[in-house]
């Protein structure tokens, strides 16, 4: 990926409108704006994180976190993502005689029961005889799964379920773009829309979302976000033929 300042964008557009360099502040301002909106949804900043996690299960949020895209586990060299459960507490418990923050704890073995749990948290429940054998009769067993985590923004931290067995998470997040190594990574494909965006900006409809000079951003906008799509022929071929099972017809 080729990469661009606002500083080249800034002279390039003045080059193009003929204008003296003395419109180069109005068109930082400008520009620096558009960054601004494009990193919402577009210029999206996608950082990896390796999260040591704490005796409660929980670790604190990188400092240019802006918005989760999904937590893994590695596993050789995939990674499994993991689902988000919005039933755990917000709040880390408290242990009163030392004061110090404890994981959280749930006991689901009953008398001639035994829990299992399995890697990612599927919990499978099994009779089990005198020597702590199953006796083969499951019950409980489901598709989906009780482990996952929780972004406590309130106290810039991830909470993970009881059941996570790791020391670390891998999180894949958006940057907010504000640290020093990514703070002007722009790619070359948002040139010309952060141009328009500042000849927007510049005439009399400034304040009209609907004007022809706002309208002229908006398709420039959509025209970044179809170039910045990884998709290709082949992906989107893989995707369709994944979604199929040959099966017999009865």
């Amino acid at each position: 990926m080729l990469l661009t300042n606002i500083d080249i964008i800034v002279r390039k557009w003045l080059l193009e409108k003929g204008l003296p360099i003395h419109f180069y502040a109005e068109g930082l301002y400008h520009s620096s704006a558009a960054v601004m909106l494009l990193t919402q949804d577009t210029l999206q900043i996608i950082n990896v994180a390796n999260l040591p996690l704490d005796s409660t299960g929980s670790a604190e949020l990188p400092d240019d976190f802006d918005e989760d895209l999904s937590v893994c586990v590695p596993i050789g060299q995939g990674l499994k993502p993991l689902p988000k459960q919005d039933w755990i507490t917000p709040i880390r418990l408290n242990d009163t005689t030392t004061g110090l923050f404890v994981p959280y704890s749930n006991n689901e073995n009953t008398d001639g029961q035994t829990v299992w749990n399995l890697p990612f948290g599927y919990n499978y429940y099994w009779n089990v005889d005198s020597y702590g054998s199953p006796t083969g009769r499951a019950f409980g067993s489901n598709g989906g799964t009780n482990s996952g985590y929780k972004i406590l923004r309130e106290q810039r931290r991830i909470q993970m379920t009881e059941d996570f067995i790791d020391g670390n998470a891998v999180m894949l997040y958006i940057s907010d773009g504000q640290r020093a190594d990514n703070a002007s990574q722009i790619d070359t494909k948002a040139t010309r829309c952060i141009m328009t965006y500042i000849d927007w900006q510049k005439s009399p409809n400034a304040s009209n979302e609907h004007s022809p000079e706002a309208m002229t951003f908006w398709n420039q906008k959509r025209r970044l976000k179809t170039l910045k799509n990884p998709l290709t022929k082949a992906d989107v071929m893989n995707i369709f033929h994944r979604g199929y099972t040959a099966t017999a017809k009865t």
